[in-house]
């Protein structure tokens, strides 16, 4: 479009211009995967002059967030998270300063689209971006997550230019003419993302999910200690062509798709694409691969994790986390007790998804226990109002150190018989007894 850099220099503005295009009684937004990070302190100090008078509205906000930290507890901040709590978020959740939507990101704009008056604006988006092409199209640097989809619905988008992002290719880019403001960053690369330990039962872990994945599978794996680290830990060792449809793409997948042990060659929908809304190079030669290559992809999550558009993948594996899984196999990923730790996510959808697809496999992986064994993770019910994540119905595998259930198509005895035998031992007895009551005449 010509006129185009024009354009984008009269949109360009200074941190304290940006920042008073938020007005008092505003609700702004920001996504997973990406805020305006060092913009965020001229809008903290722009929420501050107007009295406090806006609302933020955040998915798994980062630290440069503070007003979900402790420090400004004492402050008045109207502050809400969304789908996905985060570290940052946690904090201001559990300490009821924040408030929480329990929506799904397939479904996330659906009431705002389709039930005009039952939701509130979205007055403020704001995010980051790449510099423009030569066409004046900016992109969200391998992260599109619903940036797009805000910044569309959005009166006001507000976008900090990060120069160092990927250009990934990618089905959300949007023209310079469609965003209100650039402001520059004052960073100088990605910020680091600390590196998370496994725990140690996922080297057994591991192998147990090895046995069930098989050659031409098309895999998803979700956030979480045990899961996002069965890649590194050989979870495709001995595999051959599987396909990649995922919300994130964990590290060492793109190595993998690099060598060819992930080439979607066998995907029944995009063959020959890997699919994800969320991916980083972690040296130069995974970034180079990932803007050139051609083999990759992302679009809106909406999109990627439509249960919908899962289930239309034939033999799609879905490898996901849970805190607990109980006797009739309800498992729950989200919260600890009332409290919520991470929130809703996309394992529901992906779980769903792969249950309901042809030759599917919905795989949830967790320690047997925790706390040195003292508390298990394989329970008699669901307590203390602990939130269901994929219930009963979609139970499918379910892994820990001691083997495999298989949940799919087993009456609720039998489910509670192949939990129990994956179950720490120290509980067993325990959970037996729980079985007998509950599922057994009694004498």
């Amino acid at each position: 479009m010509a006129g185009w850099r024009e354009e984008y220099e009269r949109r360009r503005m200074s941190f304290d211009a940006a920042a008073a295009l938020i007005q008092r009684g505003d609700i702004v937004h920001t996504p997973i995967g990406g805020d305006a990070r060092s913009f965020m302190s001229a809008v903290i100090q722009r929420v501050m002059a107007l009295d406090y008078q806006v609302t933020i509205h955040a998915c798994s906000p980062t630290p440069a967030q503070e007003w979900f930290s402790d420090d400004l507890a004492s402050l008045p901040f109207d502050l809400r998270t969304e789908i996905y709590v985060g570290n940052t978020g946690r904090v201001a959740l559990e300490a009821k300063r924040a408030d929480f939507y329990s929506n799904l990101f397939s479904n996330q704009f659906n009431v705002w689209d389709h039930r005009e008056g039952q939701r509130e604006p979205i007055d403020v988006f704001l995010t980051q971006c790449t510099p423009p092409d030569a066409d004046g199209y900016v992109n969200f640097g391998g992260s599109p997550w619903q940036k797009a989809d805000f910044t569309r619905r959005a009166r006001t988008s507000i976008f900090e230019v990060w120069p160092f992002l990927p250009n990934v290719p990618t089905t959300e880019r949007m023209h310079v003419s469609e965003v209100t403001a650039f402001v520059d960053t004052l960073l100088t690369e990605a910020p680091s993302v600390a590196e998370t330990v496994p725990p140690a039962e996922a080297l057994i872990i591991v192998g147990y999910v090895n046995e069930i994945l098989q050659d031409g599978d098309t895999v998803q794996i979700g956030a979480g200690r045990t899961a996002t680290h069965l890649v590194p830990l050989g979870l495709f060792e001995g595999k051959h062509d599987l396909g990649w449809h995922s919300e994130i793409t964990p590290r060492g997948v793109v190595p993998l798709m690099m060598e060819g042990v992930v080439n979607s060659s066998r995907k029944s929908k995009d063959r020959g694409l890997h699919v994800t809304t969320t991916v980083s190079p972690k040296n130069a030669e995974e970034f180079e691969w990932l803007e050139k290559s051609g083999k990759i992809e992302t679009r809106a999550v909406k999109e990627v994790n439509s249960i919908l558009e899962i289930a239309k993948q034939d033999r799609m594996c879905a490898i996901n986390n849970a805190f607990t899984v109980d006797l009739t196999g309800q498992i729950c990923s989200e919260s600890l007790g009332t409290t919520t730790y991470n929130g809703t996510g996309g394992q529901s959808e992906f779980h769903i998804g792969a249950a309901l697809a042809n030759g599917g496999k919905a795989i949830t992986v967790l320690p047997s226990s925790t706390k040195d064994g003292t508390i298990t993770r394989i329970v008699g019910a669901v307590t203390d109002g602990q939130f269901v994540t994929v219930p009963r119905t979609f139970a499918d595998y379910v892994v820990t150190e001691f083997g495999i259930a298989r949940l799919a198509g087993k009456s609720q005895r039998q489910r509670a018989e192949e939990l129990i035998a994956i179950a720490h031992p120290d509980h067993r007895g325990d959970l037996r007894a729980q079985l007998r009551s509950r599922f057994f005449p009694t004498d």
